[in-house]
């Protein structure tokens, strides 16, 4: 059975047109907002599946007051935040947030103490790397 789904996730609080290349409120890329009507069922699936890897990772850009970026490594896709200088990646896989650094470093990141926790992480990686 399909899923059914409405003809768009925006949720009208489109931020892309503020300069984000990530939508904060459907989760979207500025290149699949702008392709969407063009898009076949397929691929606007495709979309659907990849939004609730992307909204925890937007949160956590809107909580350190950066901006996410989309990068594939590996046919995976990343979120990127520039945070203080350096550049972080993360992910969202099978509840799991994966964090690895431009080099290919993995470091751990448990999801134990919510986003609150997993913000201190990031922030004593910054610290140490300084």
């Amino acid at each position: 059975m399909a899923t059914q789904r409405p003809d768009s996730p925006c949720i009208a609080r489109c931020t892309t047109a503020v300069g984000d290349n990530v939508c904060r409120g459907c989760g979207r890329s500025f290149a699949e907002i702008s392709n969407w009507c063009f898009m076949d069922g397929t691929e606007r699936e495709q979309v659907w599946q990849t939004l609730p890897q992307r909204m925890p990772l937007l949160e956590i850009a809107e909580r350190l007051g950066v901006l996410l970026d989309l990068q594939v490594q590996d046919g995976q896709e990343w979120g990127v935040l520039r945070l203080d200088g350096r550049i972080l990646m993360l992910r969202m896989s099978a509840g799991q947030l994966q964090l690895r650094l431009p080099d290919g470093r993995g470091l751990p990141l448990t999801l134990e103490q919510g986003l609150d926790g997993v913000l201190a992480q990031l922030s004593q990686y910054v610290a140490l790397a300084n």
